[in-house]
């Protein structure tokens, strides 16, 4: 009896430990805030600009359109997804958010990630629907 107890807590502890180690991330997110910029001009602010979801399999959807000086931005398309420690990577079609991204918050409601290209300097504020 004593053993049996030992395992079923064993099992339960085992279970509780992979669900805490779902990635946070997985869900629906609004991109409130992105940003572009160089350390040496003046960028552009962009709020609400659509929502991107991340599944458990490590795919996901883009739903993003903006304009940025008269110029109209659709992305539409799928991706897959990997997370690490301290990074995401988002791999699908050639657009401005396939890259590999740095986690500045991880927060279950709230994520900030920063990406560089060159010295192009690009920030992703998501906040969980």
């Amino acid at each position: 009896m004593k053993k049996r107890k030992l395992s079923i807590i064993f099992i339960l502890t085992i279970m509780t430990g992979m669900i805490s180690c779902s990635p946070k991330i997985v869900g629906t997110w609004t991109i409130n805030k992105f940003e572009n910029g160089t350390p040496s001009e003046q960028g552009y602010s962009l709020s609400n600009i659509g929502t991107i979801t991340f599944h458990k399999n490590g795919s996901g959807e883009k739903n993003i359109n903006y304009s940025v000086l008269g110029t109209s931005h659709t992305d539409l398309f799928p991706f897959k997804w990997t997370a690490a420690d301290a990074a995401i990577t988002i791999v699908g079609d050639s657009t401005e958010f396939s890259k590999t991204w740095i986690i500045i918050s991880n927060k279950r409601n709230y994520q900030q990630w920063k990406s560089t290209s060159g010295n192009t300097i690009q920030v992703l504020e998501l906040k969980k629907n």
